[in-house]
């Protein structure tokens, strides 16, 4: 008897301890990482550079933020990938409207309009070619706004998971612990 009052208790302790773990691997930047996001958020601050000089990098299947933006874009998109064809490259069309602004010390401030749209090609694509894409080859599938909204409603949901459903697992298991404890 007293032996399952220290598996309670010890239970009680993990639990919290368990949770404090979690959120701390979400704001250290670790979930995102393991989720990939981390790559995606560095893309999409790619595709929103037009001055750089490795501005607006087309993305390619052995790219680390390959799965992870196919994924974003399959699951938040609003236009569907054709299924008859293999993506082999993500790419950001060419941008209508940007400005840069010189600051101290050489340095550029540069900015994209987030309506750019960018698109996934259905062959191998690099913009450093200059190769024209027919339109049977492309299947624009979103701005660089909507990029960036992609990427934090996956943090935001992933949030609510950690958080809510946890904190409630969490929060059940310590009250089944703390109805132990009362028998």
């Amino acid at each position: 008897m007293l032996s399952k009052r220290w598996a309670e208790l010890g239970r009680a302790a993990v639990l919290p301890f368990v949770y404090l773990m979690l959120v701390f691997a979400e704001q250290s930047g670790a979930i995102d990482h393991l989720r990939g996001l981390d790559q995606v958020s560095l893309v999409a601050e790619n595709f929103s550079l037009s001055y750089a000089s490795n501005a607006c990098k087309p993305i390619h299947p052995d790219n680390a933020a390959w799965k992870p933006l196919l994924g974003l874009i399959e699951k938040y998109s609003k236009v569907k990938l054709r299924p008859d064809k293999t993506p082999l490259t993500i790419a950001r069309v060419a941008a209508t409207f940007s400005a840069q602004q010189p600051l101290e010390k050489g340095e550029i401030s540069e900015w994209t309009a987030p309506s750019t749209p960018f698109m996934v090609i259905y062959r191998d694509w690099s913009a450093k070619r200059g190769e024209t894409i027919s339109a049977e080859d492309v299947t624009v599938v979103g701005s660089i706004g909507d990029l960036q909204t992609w990427i934090a409603q996956s943090k935001g949901e992933f949030h609510v998971l950690i958080h809510d459903i946890v904190l409630g697992v969490l929060t059940l298991g310590n009250l089944c612990t703390s109805s132990a404890f009362a028998s």
